[in-house]
């Protein structure tokens, strides 16, 4: 009514027919100069379909669907980079943070959401790295809510982010991504005892006599492998492994105590 008053627009309409209603026999001026006088009581209504690439655009340029592609993209690649090799959550996120940059291009997007969403990204990391009693989380998940409110503004998009959207997201992203730093900090303190390291030291049987110097075939972890002894040592006898070279175990008897003599 407002924009009625100030002459912005020239006509309010509840629906389609009330509109044609009062288009009708309204004299209007074309670009060129020349007036028309519209004759719309017996129009005919065509519907136009959205096409499914139509639909699909339209839809992933909406500011929930824009939001909701960013954190998914930056939650993908940051497990990506933390977790080498699960490949998954990398392609997922690689292509959600496309589309969120596709989006970009439509949204009028504010800097200022933005940087609170990367700001919330670094305090969830420093959150793990050093506990600060839920501080850092906090601050993050601030950070991140007000992100999202700022992120977009337009008259055209009801006017961003909804409220809804910005916590769902929020508190699950977080609470994920300090878990995950966590993991990865915490896996780089385990000691590495795999492959070949992890044979060292272990005992296993001898399954084919070993000669000085010569291989023969010993059983380790419940597999077989080419061994050599500086001893000689008779097959059923017990060895150690001190060294691996390739797939050659190099292994020395143990010495069983002999029972006291009484």
């Amino acid at each position: 009514k407002e924009a009625l008053d100030a002459k912005m627009i020239d006509l309010i309409a509840n629906t389609p027919e009330d509109l044609l209603q009062q288009l009708d026999g309204r004299t209007i001026t074309r670009f060129d100069g020349t007036k028309v006088t519209l004759a719309l009581k017996n129009a005919v209504h065509t519907p136009f379909e959205l096409s499914a690439r139509q639909k699909f655009l339209s839809r992933i340029v909406e500011p929930d669907i824009f939001f909701l592609l960013l954190i998914l993209g930056a939650l993908g690649l940051y497990t990506e980079f933390t977790h080498p090799g699960v490949i998954a959550p990398g392609v997922i996120g690689g292509i959600c943070m496309v589309l969120a940059l596709y989006d970009m291009h439509f949204l009028p997007v504010n800097l200022a959401g933005l940087f609170l969403i990367v700001l919330s990204l670094v305090f969830f990391i420093l959150e793990a790295k050093a506990p600060s009693h839920g501080v850092l989380a906090l601050g993050g998940i601030v950070s991140m809510f007000l992100g999202a409110l700022f992120l977009v503004r337009s008259p055209l998009t009801s006017g961003g982010v909804s409220l809804g959207v910005a916590l769902a997201a929020t508190l699950p992203f977080g609470v994920i991504t300090v878990v995950l730093m966590r993991l990865v900090l915490r896996s780089r303190k385990w000691k590495t005892a795999t492959g070949r390291e992890e044979l060292i030291g272990l005992t296993g049987t001898v399954t084919e006599e070993l000669k000085a110097g010569a291989e023969g075939m010993v059983r380790v972890h419940g597999e077989l492998w080419r061994a050599v002894s500086s001893q000689s040592v008779p097959e059923g006898k017990s060895v150690q492994v001190t060294r691996v070279e390739g797939l050659k175990l190099y292994v020395e008897p143990v010495e069983v105590p002999s029972p006291a003599v009484k």
